[in-house]
Formats: C-alpha cells, structure tokens, sequence
C-alpha cells in the first residue's frame, strides 16, 4: 500500500483540531447545562438523522449477513461505549489529564491492528508510537497543572480510548465495500440504538431556556464539527490510509489543546511544548512512512 498522501495528512490533520478544541468545549456544556449521557443522546440522534438525509437519495445496500454484525459493533465501539465513556469522564476528570490519557489511542490500534487484521509488525513504526508518546507526553506534562482527578474518571477514559481504538480497526474492513457516507450512517444509527436506553432520561431533563450563546455554539460545534465532519473525515481517510495512521494523529490533540489554552485563554507556551510537538510530527512521519502491505481483515 502506498503512503498516505497530503490530502489524507490534511484530513487527519482536521480531524485533531477539532478533537483537540473539543476537550475544552463539552465542559462548556456539560455537566452545567445538559448531563453528560444526555449530551452523548443528542449528539448521536442529530448526527444519525444528518447522515441519513444526506445519503437519502444515494442509499447504498448494505449485505447484511455478512456485514451487518460488524456494523453494529462498529456503531456500539464508535458511537456508542466510546463516547458514553468519554462524556462521563471528561465530565469527572480534566481536560489536561483526558488528552494525555487519549494518547494510548494509537497504541491500542497498533495491538489490535496486530490480533485482528493480521498486520506485519514494522519495527519503525513501532518506534514512530513510541516517539510520538513520548511527545504527547512533554506537551501534557507540566507538573504545577496536572490535578488529582477522578481516578473513576481517568478509567472511563482508558476504555474510551480502547473502544475507539477497536472501532477504528473493526471499520477498515469495510472500507473496501462501501462509501464512507454509508459507513457513518449505519455506524451512528446503530450507535443511538446503543446510547438510547443509558442517554433517554438525562436527554429529557434540560432547560433550554437557561442556554447562553456560547452553549448553543458548544453544541453545534460538537454535533456538526466533531461529529459529522471528524467522522467522515476519519473514515474517508482510513480508505487511504490505515487504522495505526488514522489513530497516531491522536498525538496531536494535546498540542492543539495547548495551543487554544495558549491563544484564548493566556497560558504560557515552553520549550517542552515545541519539543514534545517536534517528537510528535517526527513519530506520525515514521508511522506512515514505514507502512506494512495491505492485509484483508479477519472475518
């Protein structure tokens, strides 16, 4: 398989931004004015009903004996566990220690990448995670602002982090079979089945009356931006690329969230914030630049 060219670069480079922006923008949201399982409720119902109009005249059928399993577990991991552990927890711990949590994204897909599509081991690559972990981790870690948070919390996290990474290999193989529109469709509808029974009853206990404007704006950025938009993006990218490439771009979340901390709101950027940037660029060219042949995935 080829390298993954500038356009899938530019894709996954979006991708991270509006992940990475997202940190600080759910807790502008939740828990004040709308739960955290209430907030997941919304955004996958809206997300569901935008890839279903959009695809409305284009639907593609799906083979569903031999494809309609995974496309449930693929909406269960990655619009379902995911993001219920990813709200609860963000909501309990901070956003410093969810983004450095995150960074074992590309880790867990490199495991499961190994286990489930079958994929050689390239030593360079191998290297190119670590670099990039240890970079993620120079940019996080500031000692006078790491707080002791939930550690119930910090968990959530972990498994959020293990249930994306599964979905981000169970998805590739169908790739191959369908476009990524229809991907994300099927993906988010099975996920609101998933999330209705755990969101239903926070969804219905809000107040909008009581929504400023930046809530409003908090809330469309993430049902259009981090939703809608990362979502395909992701997949589209993924038909290009690979799962560890895909997830190695977690890296740099912590550095777009320091960057927004930097320009909005008045924190102080050091030289361990452009070394662990520097480490991180250096881990993504090695993990796309070494890339294994393409392998079918396990049924």
């Amino acid at each position: 398989m080829k390298s993954a060219n500038w356009p899938t670069h530019t894709a996954l480079l979006l991708v991270s931004t509006l992940y990475g922006i997202n940190y600080s923008i759910v807790k502008i949201v939740t828990p004040a004015f709308i739960a955290p399982l209430g907030f997941i409720g919304y955004r996958v119902l809206f997300a569901a009903a935008i890839f279903w109009l959009i695809t409305a005249k284009s639907a593609e059928s799906i083979d569903w004996k031999n494809d309609g399993f995974r496309l449930f577990l693929c909406g269960a991991t990655g619009a379902g566990i995911n993001m219920l552990l990813f709200f609860k927890g963000v909501s309990m711990t901070t956003a410093v220690n969810a983004s450095l949590i995150m960074t074992l994204l590309p880790l867990f897909v490199f495991i499961l990448s190994i286990i489930i599509l079958k994929e050689k081991v390239i030593i360079w690559r191998l290297v190119g995670l670590i670099v990039g972990l240890l970079g993620a981790g120079l940019v996080v870690y500031q000692p006078n602002q790491l707080s002791s948070s939930n550690p119930i919390g910090d968990l959530m996290i972990v498994g959020n982090a293990f249930s994306y990474g599964l979905y981000l290999v169970l998805v590739k193989r169908l790739m191959t079979r369908y476009q990524p529109l229809t991907i994300a469709k099927w993906i988010f509808i099975f996920g609101l089945l998933f999330c209705l029974p755990f969101c239903f009853g926070q969804a219905i206990d809000i107040e909008p009356a009581t929504f400023t404007w930046q809530v409003w704006l908090s809330i469309i950025y993430v049902i259009l931006g981090v939703t809608v938009v990362v979502y395909f993006l992701n997949i589209w990218a993924m038909r290009r690329s690979s799962p560890t490439l895909v997830s190695a771009y977690a890296y740099l979340q912590p550095v777009v969230a320091i960057s927004v901390a930097v320009l909005f709101f008045g924190e102080q950027l050091n030289w361990t914030h452009i070394l662990g940037g520097s480490l991180i660029f250096l881990g993504i060219y090695l993990v796309s630049r070494y890339r294994s042949t393409a392998i079918k995935a396990s049924a």
